[in-house]
C-alpha cells in the first residue's frame, strides 16, 4: 500500500466513523448515511470499503 492509498483509507474511515456517529445519534437516516457513504467511496476509493460492504450485506438489516 502506498502512502497515498494509506492516507485515503484513513480519511475514508474517519469520515465514515463520523457519519456512523450521526446515524446512531439520530441526526440522519440510514438512507442519508448510505448516500454519504457512497460519496465517500467515490471520493476516497478505499480498499476497506469492500470489507465493510460485505459486513453490512450479511447483517441483513433493512430497516430505515
Amino acid at each position: 500500500m502506498t502512502p497515498k492509498q494509506f492516507e485515503s483509507e484513513m480519511n475514508y474511515l474517519v469520515a465514515r466513523h463520523l457519519a456512523e456517529c450521526f446515524l446512531k445519534q439520530g441526526f440522519m437516516t440510514k438512507t442519508e448515511f448510505r448516500k454519504i457513504d457512497d460519496f465517500l467511496v467515490r471520493t476516497f476509493s478505499p480498499l476497506i470499503e469492500k470489507l465493510l460492504t460485505l459486513s453490512l450485506d450479511k447483517s441483513g438489516d433493512k430497516s430505515e
